[in-house]
Formats: structure tokens, C-alpha cells, sequence
């Protein structure tokens, strides 16, 4: 390995960890944290912000890595030979569903973030607070990071041939 393979593999493990970080922080709180707290019939209004503000720490530096990152590694394996079309339309859905991520955290969900808001009376807004909510990402999330191992196998597949 020469010096520029230790940088991508340095750059892989940011991308990879900040991912775990965000939806591991996503499942923590949907599945430990929200269910303590409901059976503890809730936390002082401080507490719950203060968990927010911080989650939202760890999400805002997640999404920084992930872009910057994310840039990168794209650009070194779009530029590798035996990129083949499904890989490119993988990496575009991957791509489309981590910008729709970002952007509900970062502009439709910047005061509530990890609460979920009340839903509203009209069916549409229903349905909008529903795919931006707390659940909706991490599902989403969850999908991001199958499709980068589907990558990472259509790569391989590559390769072998």
C-alpha cells in the first residue's frame, strides 16, 4: 500500500464511523433513550433540551464529515476502471437519500431535533412530519449504509471479472 491507499483508507473509516455515529445515536434514542424517559414519565424541559442540543452536535459534525468525505471517495471510485453502470446508479440513490437526510436535519428539523413534533391537523403535513421525523431517518439511514456495502460487493464483482 503506498501512501495515497492509507489516505483513502484513513478517509473510508471517517466516512464509515461518522455514519455508525449518526444512525447508532439515532438507534440509541429510538430504542433505550425515548422508552426510558416515556417510562420515567418524561424529563425536566432542560433535560430534553440538552439532549437535543448535543445530539444535534454529534449530527452536525457527522454531516460535515460525510459530505466532505463522501466527496472524496466518490471521486476515487468514479475514476477507477471498473466502475460499471449499476455502481453509478447505486451511488446516485446512496447520494439522493444522504442529501435528503442533511437537509431535513439541517433546515426542516433544526429546533426539534431528536423530539418528534406534534403532527398536525391536514393530511399533508401529516405525512411531510411523518418522512422528516426522528423514525424516517434512521430507517433511511439504515438503508444508506446497506447501500454501501451493495457498493462495496458490485465493486468486488468488478474486480473478479
Amino acid at each position: 500500500m503506498n501512501v495515497l491507499d492509507w489516505i483513502l483508507l484513513a478517509i473510508r473509516w471517517g466516512h464509515a464511523l461518522s455514519a455508525v455515529a449518526w444512525v447508532g445515536g439515532g438507534i440509541f434514542y429510538l430504542m433505550v433513550l425515548r422508552p426510558a424517559i416515556q417510562q420515567a414519565r418524561g424529563l425536566p424541559p432542560e433535560t430534553n433540551r440538552s439532549i437535543g442540543v448535543e445530539f444535534r452536535k454529534l449530527v452536525s459534525t457527522a454531516i460535515a464529515v460525510l459530505l466532505i468525505t463522501g466527496v472524496i471517495l466518490s471521486a476515487s471510485r468514479l475514476t477507477e476502471d471498473v466502475v460499471t453502470s449499476p455502481y453509478v446508479v447505486v451511488l446516485a440513490v446512496k447520494i439522493v437519500l444522504a442529501l435528503y437526510m442533511f437537509y431535513v436535519v439541517r433546515f426542516m428539523r433544526q429546533n426539534s431535533y431528536p423530539e418528534e413534533p406534534e403532527l398536525p391537523d391536514s393530511r399533508w403535513q401529516r405525512l411531510l412530519g411523518r418522512l422528516t421525523g426522528t423514525t424516517a431517518l434512521l430507517i433511511t439511514g439504515v438503508v444508506v449504509i446497506g447501500l454501501s456495502d451493495l457498493l462495496d460487493g458490485l465493486l468486488e464483482n468488478a474486480l473478479l471479472s
